[in-house]
């Protein structure tokens, strides 16, 4: 009686967990597994029935898929194929590769360090942003209290004086007046904001705008060229050290772009490719992405033949200019925080303590 509980238990849990989505992490992991495995001497059908025993979540349902379909005659990578939004198609194509090169568990290393350079890599974008978003979000909460609980219970005593206000106490009084009278309205208002805001940038029509707000605005500039750039060294290298033509693997990194305008440059320049040009000379056409310093290093890794090393020293370096930009991100934007805040603080004190000083003085005389 008592086992029969705990699977119910476990299946409750695998059913409560398969609808997360299956991270970068778990992905590396068991990439890395895999090859471990695979350099081991176990067959394809082995090494992924181990690892789907030892998955959780959606990844022990979908690799179980993929083992029902090795089984039944495909190839590993077409089996992988099936799940589009669990296997990128960097990740598909790179099996590939190695399976038909006799390479697999190369490639599958391979594949493991990308994902977990990748996890790094937005795992550093994501903390930078971090903070300041919860300053303004903390700015905006406290101007919310202020707006709806302090100020209807500060304004009655403003208004009861009969003398002249100053101008920031009169703003003031009619700010607050002006919540009172449309406290449901603006509540209502702020929220169908916030909803239409994340609905909006989510939506695809409006990503060739917000993408090129992120290659334009000063402080996040540079932290967005520089992912870009380790994106698209790090996965073309990667693909080309996996056995993958230049044109194959251009084609799957401009799919795998996160930016809407590095994703149009690259699909121009791998069509330019298939006709014979050089990826140096097809990405001088877009200096503003591509800075000229990355564009000579591509070019001598050409003429040299060692083109995927160079794009991975590329990457390499590009991350490190990201994990600077990050660690200093903070200390540029919070001086500008500092100030907004202040400035809203030192409103609110002389709207307030200017009346009351004007009153002392007057009792004095």
């Amino acid at each position: 009686m008592p086992k029969q509980k705990s699977k119910t238990k476990k299946s409750a849990l695998d059913f409560e967990i398969s609808f997360r989505r299956v991270n970068a992490t778990q992905k590396a992991v068991f990439a890395k597994h895999l090859s471990v495995m695979l350099k081991s001497g176990l067959t394809v059908n082995e090494a992924i029935d181990i690892a789907s025993q030892s998955a959780l979540g959606r990844l022990k349902k979908v690799l179980r898929g993929v083992l029902k379909s090795v089984q039944a005659g495909n190839d590993l990578a077409s089996s992988f194929a099936r799940y589009p939004k669990v296997f990128t198609g960097a990740f598909i194509s790179a099996t590939a590769a190695g399976e038909s090169s006799g390479t697999l568990d190369k490639n599958l290393d391979y594949l493991a360090k990308q994902l977990e350079k990748e996890k790094e890599l937005t795992g550093k974008v994501k903390g930078a942003m971090f903070y300041p978003l919860v300053v303004l979000a903390a700015s905006f909460g406290l101007g919310l209290a202020m707006a709806f609980l302090v100020l209807p219970k500060i304004v009655p005593l403003f208004e009861g004086l009969k003398m002249e206000l100053p101008l920031s106490t009169r703003v003031l009084i009619w700010s607050s007046h002006f919540v009172q009278s449309n406290s449901t309205a603006l509540f209502i208002g702020i929220i169908i904001f916030v909803v239409f805001f994340v609905w909006l940038v989510r939506q695809k029509f409006i990503k060739p705008l917000t993408h090129w707000l992120f290659l334009k605005i000063p402080v996040v500039k540079g932290i967005s060229i520089n992912s870009n750039l380790v994106r698209f060294c790090r996965t073309l290298g990667m693909l080309l050290k996996s056995g993958l033509t230049i044109n194959e693997a251009l084609e799957i990194t401009s799919e795998t772009a996160a930016n809407y305008h590095y994703k149009k440059a690259l699909r121009q320049v791998s069509s330019s490719i298939g006709k014979g040009a050089k990826l140096s000379t097809n990405l001088k056409r877009y200096e503003k992405l591509f800075p000229i310093m990355a564009i000579n290093m591509i070019r001598v890794g050409e003429e040299s033949g060692n083109l995927e090393e160079t794009l991975l020293y590329l990457a390499s370096f590009y991350e490190t200019e990201v994990d600077n930009a990050t660690k200093s991100l903070s200390t540029i934007i919070e001086p500008a925080l500092l100030i907004m805040i202040g400035l809203v603080v030192g409103f609110l004190a002389i709207s307030i303590i200017t009346p009351i000083y004007n009153i002392t003085s007057g009792i004095k005389r």
